[in-house]
């Protein structure tokens, strides 16, 4: 026969076990020892992420080179002079068409272009792609004419984007007039869509706006220009900012218009 001392180390052993196991089914302590299948799964999947930002890629993008006045540029030269990624079917060379743009096929990182026109260096440029969503000028070099390289988009190789694009405006971007304009005057690269009829006044609000505010009116359509009457313009010297919106379409391919603002200031000679 046992001793009591025996069946009390025994009773103790099992409760010991007992405690053991009801601590490890204890949901908070098994969410520590097993971590929770998903959690594992979002952690591998973040890390998978992680890894795609750091490993060199290639993607086809568009920019866009205006002039100082906002007017674009067409017939540049743009050469690749360093990329901080080298793989395969980059390419070396583009040339902004009639809207200004160029299309090119480059890797993520950093990359530096030399700008020339007829033979003649006019700029150099340096962008960087982190990832489609992001990409930015970072330097911009002997940039006398005072150039502005922008309006980046990434997109499928194998279906370049169309634009409808503003080509110039009067009055220009960046300009300082003492007469106040009677009109604005905007030139695209193909026929904007007329106002719909009896809605040309919504049509300006929602499309065409003015900072600090004027009074537009009587939007006509010539050719691939739009004219907007303005008046309004303030008796002190003021900057002047026209914001062109999406909603302004091109007849003949029906595309949007890529939004683009406008700066000027009218002297104080502008007001009544």
């Amino acid at each position: 026969m046992n001793s009591p001392l025996h069946r009390f180390k025994y009773l103790f052993l099992l409760i010991s076990l007992i405690n053991q196991a009801n601590c490890y089914y204890n949901p908070f302590v098994q969410s520590i020892l097993v971590p929770d299948p998903k959690e594992d799964q979002s952690l591998f999947q973040g890390l998978s992420l992680l890894g795609l930002t750091t490993t060199p890629y290639a993607l086809s993008l568009t920019g866009q080179i205006r002039d100082q006045t906002g007017t674009t540029i067409s017939d540049l030269l743009l050469t690749v002079e360093s990329r901080s990624n080298e793989l395969d079917g980059l390419d070396a060379t583009a040339t902004t068409n009639t809207s200004g743009r160029f299309f090119i096929r480059l890797a993520t990182g950093t990359t530096t272009f030399a700008v020339s026109q007829n033979d003649s260096l006019l700029f150099k440029f340096s962008i960087s792609v982190t990832s489609p969503g992001e990409i930015r000028v970072t330097e911009i070099k002997d940039n006398s004419s005072g150039a502005e390289v922008s309006s980046f988009f990434a997109y499928d190789p194998g279906n370049q984007p169309s634009f409808f694009e503003l080509i110039s405006s009067d009055p220009p971007n960046n300009v300082t007039t003492g007469e106040a304009p009677f009109a604005f005057y905007f030139y695209f690269s193909e026929e904007p869509q007329p106002p719909p009829g009896g809605q040309e006044a919504i049509w300006l609000s929602e499309n065409i706006r003015v900072s600090p505010s004027l009074s537009l009116g009587n939007p006509a359509i010539e050719g691939e220009s739009l004219i907007v009457l303005a008046n309004g313009f303030a008796s002190q010297t003021t900057v002047y900012t026209i914001t062109l919106g999406s909603g302004i379409i091109g007849s003949t391919t029906g595309i949007p218009l890529t939004p683009r603002t406008i700066n000027f200031t009218c002297l104080a000679t502008c007001g009544p």
